[in-house]
């Protein structure tokens, strides 16, 4: 059914510079059309390539860009779709996803964001990809100061202990655990495979976290539990630097394994 479908929608393609592919699960170009899950739609654009993937239902599921026809490099806005809704949004720079992400719940309204550290692209920017860029960068750079509202002194780098999580290492591993669920959607669409992500934020003096943001990335769904259990989890042990409590940076990776089905 999905075949029949797929060959005939792509009668209707009539623009002869429009690419087509079958795609699997994990969205991975094949040509065996047992293993189709979704199917694309791309084409060059300003140098990029623009695709579109849908699933059965003809429901976007995924669109973007590429920096070229072998879909290896993202580039600039992309979207997630889930049965038709949006859920969650952002942007590539170089294939590293860079400032701001968006969720969405059922009704298409943000109900949470994470911030990944901003990556400078090598290339000059594409015309048309960069809407809203200084927008992002001014909410970029109150997410980074997040920590001056209510102390202003200097963040250390480097201190003779770094702050940690109350109880230690084997309190951080028991409460990550019950953090980190795998959605539904993460485990449909990714091989089994170990991931991780790594997260930079600030402890104040007072044990609070603040100025969270990830480093780099596994899967944007998996990015925000792991930011959330940072985010929204207990305060901190401080970080100790000549008799005192100081305010520090502390980074923190987090790995996931995407078990077999």
């Amino acid at each position: 059914m999905f075949i029949l479908f797929f060959n005939f929608l792509f009668v209707m393609v009539y623009a002869q510079n429009v690419k087509q592919d079958l795609l699997n699960r994990y969205f991975e170009v094949t040509t065996n059309e047992k293993e189709a899950f979704f199917y694309r739609l791309s084409q060059s654009y300003n140098g990029v390539w623009a695709y579109t993937d849908y699933d059965s239902k003809s429901r976007v599921v995924r669109n973007g860009y590429f920096t070229d026809s072998t879909f290896q490099v993202q580039v600039g806005p992309h979207a997630f779709y889930w049965e038709g809704k949006p859920l969650y949004k952002g942007r590539y720079v170089d294939g590293k996803p860079s400032g701001y992400w968006y969720f969405y719940n059922q009704k298409g309204v943000v109900y949470d964001s994470l911030h990944y550290v901003v990556s400078k692209s090598k290339k000059e920017e594409i015309p048309g990809l960069n809407e809203n860029e200084e927008e992002e960068k001014k909410k970029t750079l109150l997410l980074q100061e997040e920590h001056l509202k209510k102390d202003t002194s200097k963040a250390f780098v480097s201190v003779e202990k770094e702050a940690d999580f109350p109880g230690g290492e084997k309190a951080w591993a028991k409460y990550i655990s019950k953090q980190l669920t795998f959605p539904d959607l993460v485990l449909a669409t990714n091989k089994p495979q170990r991931m991780s992500v790594e997260v930079q934020f600030v402890v104040c003096s007072d044990g609070e976290v603040c100025s969270v943001e990830a480093i780099n990335s596994s899967t944007p769904l998996l990015d925000m539990i792991a930011i959330n259990a940072i985010r929204k989890g207990p305060k901190w042990n401080p970080a100790y630097q000549s008799n005192k409590n100081v305010k520090a940076w502390r980074r923190q990776k987090i790995s996931f394994i995407i078990p077999e089905d």
